[in-house]
This record gives structure tokens, sequence and C-alpha cells, in this order.
């Protein structure tokens, strides 16, 4: 009886809500209002002809009217010290929201009167033209209209469209060929710390598209944006607070087809795995002895051993499955006529299986190899976040508190069988590694904006804190080696060689910054100039444990000798003992530290129109940057400097659809604590040690750009440009053979010189007949050039290209888009030319990376008004990813022998990845 009440219960509310979709009678008219600068007009006024409603545009410049369902409205828009608009023919459907962009010109002498006539098709055109256009440095913009158009879903999937962008794993972003740690992110202004505590890098695929208000990629400075970039500085713009209410889920499924084709292995984990967290099954237990007590005796060694786990081995598995599950929801309450509140959610959960198929090999200068090995990584990766945003706005007041929170997490076995070769004698090896590294970011900022209307002025500040976390808890390794009798032994006194690792980092950013704009009129022109600064300050402890197992048992090879057991069997808790195995503490004091950072920054930005075409946006930012690492038995080493960093954007306006860009700048690189740190970490992948430089300095970079740009019509861009950087004290990772396994640590170079050309293109096909006018062609191609010159003293190549900076980039795709059926398909294409990996010396060529071409693609279709189907197919090509080592010289990759050809160094592939995805709209 209950079943069925609760039924009947569940099917008068759908009808209800079926009902109201149906009958609703209103729909609303929303968007925001601008000037030429691409400023938000607040106390804007819009009137509807015929009707009673008349709003006031908030502090945002944005507006949102209900009006009943109908054609052919007409609005006028009015605001102090501005033209005029009348905007016709627009449509209201019941229901829906209809998004308009309005323009408004500055009004000059006798242009009070006058009064400007449009369509609302001409005006979301010409606002869309607009933002971009003019925009006061070198820049693309994406707009909220551009993200919802498309089928993408993360905000790293956008950028992909971006002229001169490219991503690396889909998510670090790469401008102009340089690598991410040249590129900065911001997030609501609010200057963002890498993402990735091992990499100077911004993971771009955590912030769903639809909780984005707009992107902006710029690659040129000017002086209220952070001088740390070189390649660009993204800004990533969340949503306030929505037109409307809505809530929206999106859930799909893949499979990796290298993944689907090979067996899959996996290994106990903890109960959390699953949300990319460490439980207490991964960490050490509480009461583990201390670094002295371990070394005590072989005894308390042992004890210390039986504590653990005794996981050693992977096992074959069913075939992982890729999930995306993301729901999306906001509100919007209007309190007053002048005040409202609201707010946007998101939770997402991405899941995703690979299988990595990898050769990796190394030699010495005569060609002799070192170690031949062949690995295959299985991983399962998890990404999970939330967002929760919530505004407040009263009058010419607004107050925003926002929230991220991200966890990015791979549990991985890697398997490795092959040969290591010593005298030219191949001893053969088998080893693997469990490891699970979790990754968390978490992001609040309390964010204010108010205008002084009498006094033309406008306030801005945020105040943020952020915290990044790393576990790596207990990593195993464990090796195997041959004997005489082709039987294989468990080898150990080196944590590399059969040992667990741990290590915890915690960093925690505090933030603030705030800036006023004062605008007023000269030469009968709006001239702006602007005051501000920033604070920021990091705080990372970092401490890490290395435990070796050593064995004190028989060393006979015989059924005594435990180190002849399988991986699944060797140290079960009855193999420990003072005759058996036992843990020692390698862990020393340079295994943890404390760093401390701290960033002050102010800035002076004026920003001038000289007469209808030329505009300057000009001023300096003072930086001081002081960074210190230091620990238990290491010594304080300190970076610090204060840069002056003037900046100068010329524009002018050769006619209504073309501009001239000049732009020159000069910004800073500066190290992370990783980069610095004396830590050594033995790299299972790379075979090799990573260890950082303390005495790393700053990179300062000065850049300039020349750039013609044309705006054809809506959707269209063609632009030309050339760019010069020149870097002083560029930061390369750089490596050193030593006993047959290679050592990363890094350097600055004397200097580097970085120049090119870039050409721009997004073209509609319909010029070349009606029936391609759903069709868009879009490429971006750029050739660069570069040319490091190393320290006096050094022994190295005379001349060669900076690390990560390919001689060109080609982006190129087709997109189709047919609005009326819902049906949108992109093809994508990407390739860069060969770029140094790894920074080599005298002894050591450099590493290259062969080129790679990708192909993506990606089919949505709307199945109705609130559902649409979208597969996605990434890395159709499948090409192998090869590091070589170039010793004829020739810049080709052509597979070497003993005596002739490059040497291959390392070769990966990672497979083509299906993904099929639902979304539906409430």
């Amino acid at each position: 009886m209950y079943k069925v009440s609760f039924l009947r219960h569940a099917l008068t509310v759908l009808a209800s809500l079926l009902s109201i979709t149906v009958f609703a009678q209103f729909g609303k008219l929303s968007g925001k209002v601008i000037d030429e600068k691409n400023n938000p007009i607040a106390g804007a006024t819009i009137k509807v002809a015929g009707h009673n409603p008349k709003i006031i545009t908030d502090v945002e410049g944005r507006y949102v009217l209900t009006l009943p369902e109908g054609k052919m409205y007409e609005i006028e828009v009015s605001a102090l010290g501005f033209v005029k608009k009348q905007i016709s023919e627009i449509n209201i459907a019941a229901g829906k929201t209809t998004d308009l962009e309005i323009l408004l010109n500055t009004s000059v002498g006798n242009l009070e009167s006058v009064v400007v006539k449009t369509t609302s098709r001409k005006e979301s055109v010409n606002a869309l033209i607009q933002f971009q256009k003019n925009t006061n440095t070198v820049a693309q913009v994406v707009s909220a209209e551009a993200i919802k158009r498309s089928p993408d879903r993360n905000t790293g999937e956008v950028l992909k469209r971006v002229p001169g962008v490219s991503l690396q794993e889909g998510k670090y972003l790469i401008v102009r060929g340089l690598s991410d740690r040249y590129n900065q992110a911001t997030l609501n202004g609010a200057l963002m710390s890498s993402t990735e505590p091992d990499r100077k890098t911004f993971s771009f695929d955590i912030f769903p598209s639809s909780i984005i208000e707009n992107i902006i990629i710029n690659k040129a400075a000017t002086p209220e944006m952070p001088g740390e970039f070189a390649g660009g500085l993204v800004q990533v713009n969340t949503k306030d607070v929505p037109e409307k209410g809505f809530f929206e889920i999106n859930v799909g499924s893949g499979v990796n087809l290298q993944v689907a084709k090979n067996d899959f292995y996996t290994y106990k984990g903890g109960k959390l795995d699953f949300l990319g967290l460490a439980d207490k099954d991964r960490k050490l237990p509480s009461g583990f002895p201390n670094t002295i007590g371990i070394n005590q005796t072989v005894a308390a060694g042992a004890e210390a051993g039986r504590s653990l786990n005794d996981v050693w081995s992977a096992n074959k598995s069913s075939m992982p499955v890729n999930a995306v599950l993301q729901l999306n929801g906001g509100f919007n309450k209007s309190l007053s006529a002048s005040k409202a509140f609201g707010g946007v959610f998101s939770l997402n959960y991405n899941r995703q299986a690979r299988f990595i198929d990898v050769l990796r090999n190394n030699y010495n200068l005569e060609r002799v190899p070192q170690f031949e090995y062949a690995d295959k990584q299985y991983a399962i990766n998890t990404m999970a976040g939330a967002l929760a945003n919530f505004t407040f706005r009263s009058g010419t007041n607004k107050f925003s508190w926002k929230n991220t929170y991200n966890i990015n997490s791979s549990d991985q076995y890697a398997e490795r069988t092959g040969a290591d070769i010593i005298s030219d004698i191949k001893a053969p090896i088998k080893s693997g590694e469990l490891s699970f590294t979790s990754n968390r970011l978490y992001s609040t900022q309390l964010i204010g904006e108010h205008i002084l209307k009498s006094a033309g002025i406008r306030i801005k500040w945020n105040g943020n804190f952020a915290n990044l976390k790393q576990d790596i808890p207990d990593m195993r390794r464990l090796k195997y080696a041959m004997d005489n009798n082709g039987v294989y032994y468990a080898t150990g006194g080196q944590a590399y060689n059969a040992g667990r690792f741990y290590s915890s980092l915690n960093e925690n950013i505090y933030g603030g910054s705030a800036d006023a704009a004062w605008s007023y009129h000269l030469a009968d022109k709006q001239q702006q100039v602007k005051l501000g600064g920033l604070y920021q300050k990091k705080r990372r402890t970092f401490d890490s444990r290395g435990l070796t197992l050593s064995y004190a048992g028989p060393n006979t090879g015989g059924k005594d000798d435990l180190r002849y057991l399988p991986a699944d069997q060797i140290f079960d808790k009855a193999n420990y003992g003072t005759n058996k195995f036992y843990l020692e503490d390698r862990t020393t004091a340079a295994d943890s530290y404390i760093g401390n950072a701290d960033l002050v920054a102010g800035f002076i930005q004026s920003d001038n129109q000289f007469g209808d075409k030329a505009r300057i946006v000009w001023g300096v930012r003072v930086e001081s940057f002081r960074q210190n690492l230091g620990g238990k038995g290491l010594s304080v080493s300190s970076n610090s400097a204060t840069d002056i960093l003037p900046s100068l954007n010329f524009t002018y306006k050769l006619n209504t659809r073309s501009n001239l860009r000049v732009s020159a700048s000069q910004t800073v690189s500066r190290p992370e604590f990783r980069e610095i740190s004396p830590f050594t970490f033995y790299d299972f992948a790379r075979n090799g040690s990573i260890v950082g430089n303390t005495k790393l300095q700053r990179t300062k970079i000065s850049n300039g750009d020349i750039r013609y740009e044309m705006y054809p019509r809506a959707g269209e861009l063609v632009t030309v440009g050339v760019f010069v950087k020149y870097f002083d004290k560029p930061i390369e990772m750089q490596y050193d053979l030593g006993q047959g396994s290679p050592t990363y640590s890094f350097w600055n170079a004397k200097s580097a010189l970085n120049y090119g050309a870039e050409l721009d293109l997004r073209k509609r096909l319909d010029f070349i007949s009606e029936k391609l006018q759903e069709f868009t062609f879009f490429t971006n191609l750029a050739y660069i050039k570069s040319k490091i010159t190393i320290p006096d003293g050094y022994l190295g190549e005379e001349e060669r290209p900076m690390q990560g900076q390919s001689p060109y980039v080609i982006n190129a795709g087709l997109q189709y888009d047919h609005e009326l059926s819902g049906t949108n398909a992109t093809i994508l294409f990407n390739v860069i030319g060969r770029r140094i990996s790894q920074v080599g010396n005298v002894n050591v060529p450099q590493m290259w990376e062969h080129p790679r071409p990708l192909l993506d693609l990606q089919v949505s279709q709307r199945l109705s008004q609130r559902a649409s189907l979208k597969l996605s197919v990434t890395d159709i090509l499948n090409k192998r990813n090869i590091f070589y080592w170039d010793m004829d010289g020739n810049k080709k990759y052509q597979k070497g022998s003993a005596t002739s050809g490059d040497m291959l160094i390392n070769q990966l592939t990672y497979g083509t990845n299906m993904n099929l995805q639902f979304s539906y709209n409430f």
C-alpha cells in the first residue's frame, strides 16, 4: 500500500513539473551591458517598449527581465555618458532564457541626443566580436555563449579550441610552443599555485565548463596582471549568479582500447582508493618506531616489518570501465528591486583506466647499452571535485564567496622485465612498483566589488586561501635478478631494489589583492587610471621516509633462502626475523624540508584613448619576492629579488573590424620549492633520481609582440603576428649519467632568445557554398626559433633550442554545428615539432622528443530541449611517443644500431580513448 501511495505521489509531482514546463507563459531576457573597453556598465536603464518593466543593471552590468511569451520585443538601453540604443526583434519563448549582450558607446558632444537602432541578432554578433577585439592586450577570449554552443565538458576541452594553444595529457597548457612552466593561471582574479607539487603547472581539466563565465588567455602582459608568465596567462572566471535556477546531470562511460585488448592488473589497496584518498590501510600504523628505533637492532627492524601490510604483487582483474559523473546546479533569488542572492554548485567524478606500453633504454657515449627494459604500466586515475559559489548583490555593491575542492589521484602497478648490462654482459631482471599518489587542492575566496558613481571609481578586492596536499603512502618496489642457474632472486640493500617509501606534502597559500580604477574624460574621450596591489604567502612542509628491506638469512639459493620466494609470498609476516628479512631506515635530514615564499606586488596602470583609433595601456608593476627553504640538518637556502616590470600595449583601430597591436613587457618565472630542494627521489619510470638545485635563480623575460587582427563577422577571425622573447637565466631540467642510471636536476642557462610568427584563422565555409554554412574551419600555425646560450665554463653544445621549445606548432580543426537539429561534430588535429625533452651536457647528448600527431573526434547530438549525447574519441592515430639521442645530427629519428643511427631512449604507447556521455538539464 505504501509503495502504491509513493508511486502515485511521484507521478503527481512529475505531472506538475511537466505542466509547469508546457504551460508556462513567461520567459526571460538576460545578459550584460558593457562599454567599448569591455568594462561593465552599472546603473544602466533598460526599458521595454509597451510594457511597464524597467530595470537597472547591477555592479557587473547584468540584468534579468521576465516577460510574457512573444516575438518582436523592443528595448531601449541608456546610461549616463553613453549613447542610447534601441534593440528590436527580440523573441521571448515560454520557460526559456534569451541571452543578449549589449554594447554602449561613449557619448561625446552632440551625440547626447543620438539613438542607435539595431536588432537583437546584430547586437549579439557585435558584442561577441567586440569583447575580443577590444581587449587591452594580445589575447583570446572564450565567452560563456561560445562555451554553451560547444560540446566541451571541462575547461581543458574548451582551451583546445583556442588559437595558439595546445594541451599535454589533456590538461597541461602549451602556449606558443613554450612549456607549461612558463604559463600562469588565475581563478576569479586570484593567483593560483601549481596543482601538482612536483611540477610547475596547472591542470585545467578540474573545472566543468558549465560553471565558467569566460576564459581569457593573455599572451602579453599589462601592469594589473601577475608578472610571472611568458607564454600565457589564463584567467578562469566562474559564474556568480545564474540567470535562472538550473540543475543538470552528466553521466558517461568508456574505455581505452589498449586496456580493452590486454590483461589488466591491480593490487589490493585502501578502502577509499575510488575517491582518490589514502586511508589508514596505506599509512604507517600508529606506534610505528621512529628512525632511531629501527636502526637499533635487526630484531627491531624485523618487528617493524611485521607491522606493515604484506601486499607486494598484483592480480589480473576484469577490464576496468571509465566512468564520468557530473552534477551542476544553481539558484537565483531576488530579495528586492536592487538586491539578489544566488549561487552555483558542481560535483564531478572522473575515473579513467590506462595501460601504457613502454620501452626504456640507456647507453654510454660509445653506444654500449646500460640497461634495456620493457615496462607495462597499469593505472587507474581518479579526479573528483566540488564547487560552491555564493553571491550577494545590493545596488552597486557585490560580495562573493567562491570555493573549489579537487582531488587528483593515480593508483598504479608497474611491471618491468629486461636486463641490466654490465661489461657487455646482460643480467636479466624483473621488478615491480606499487604506488598510489593523491593530490588535493582546496581554494576559497572572498571577493568584493563596489562602484562609487559620483566619483567615477570602481573598487575590487579579493581575499583568498588555498591548501595543497600530496600523499604518497607506502610506495613499494621489488627487484629480482637472475643467478647463474637461471633462477630469479630478490635483491636488497637499496630502496630502489627492495623498499617502501612514504611522503607527505602540505602547502598553505594565503593571498589578498585590491585595486581602484578611476574613470575620467580627457579630450572628449574616456580615460582610466588604476592602482592596486597583491600579497601572497606560501608555506610548504614536506616529510618523507625511505625504508629498505635487507636480508640476514642464508644465501644458499636453496629452499631455506627466502630471497627466491615469489612476490606474493616473499614478505609474509613469518619471513621477518633476526635471520630473515628486516627493515632499515635510510631516511636522512635532507628528506624533509620547510619552504616559505612571500610575494608583494603593486602597480599603476593608465588606459588612455587618443582620438577614435588609438589606445595605450601602459604602466609599471613592482614585485618583491622572497623564498627560503630549510629543515632538520639542512642549511637554509634563499632567493629574493625585487623586479620592476614595465609594460606597454598600443592598439590602433584601422577600421571597425580590424586592429593593429604592438606590445612590450617585462615578466619573470620563478623556481618552485621542488626545484630548489636538495631532496633526492628515485623515479621508477625514469630509472633515475631527481634532485633539486639550491642555487637556482629566477628567469627574467623581455617580451615583444606585433599583431594584426581582423574580425570579418561573428565567429570568424584572422590574425597575423610576430613575437620575440629574451630569457635571462632560463630554468631547464638537465640530466647526467651515473653508474648506468641517470640523475635529473635543474639549472639556469645563461640566456635564451625565442622568436617566431603566428597565423590564426577561423572561417565559416559558406563562402564556398551555402550547403557548407554549418561548417567552420580553424587553424593556428606557429613557426618558432630559439637559441640558448650556455654559462661560461660550461661544456656542452654551443647552440641549441630551449628545453621544451618546438620549432613549429600546428593546430587545425573542422567543426560542424547544425543548430536546428542540435548536431555538433569537431575533428581536431595537433602536431608539434621535435623538441628537447631533457637537457644533456658534454658527456650526455640531448634527449629529443619525436613529433607525434594527435587526432581527436567528438560528436554531440541534442536529443531534446533538455537531453544530449556526446561521443569522444581521442588519440585516434595512437602513434608512439618516442624519445631519442640524435646521434647523426640530421634532426630526424632513424632507429639505430650498435654502429649507426639514433639511439632510442624511451618509447611509450598510450592507446585510443573512447567515451560516451549523456547530459540532461532539469
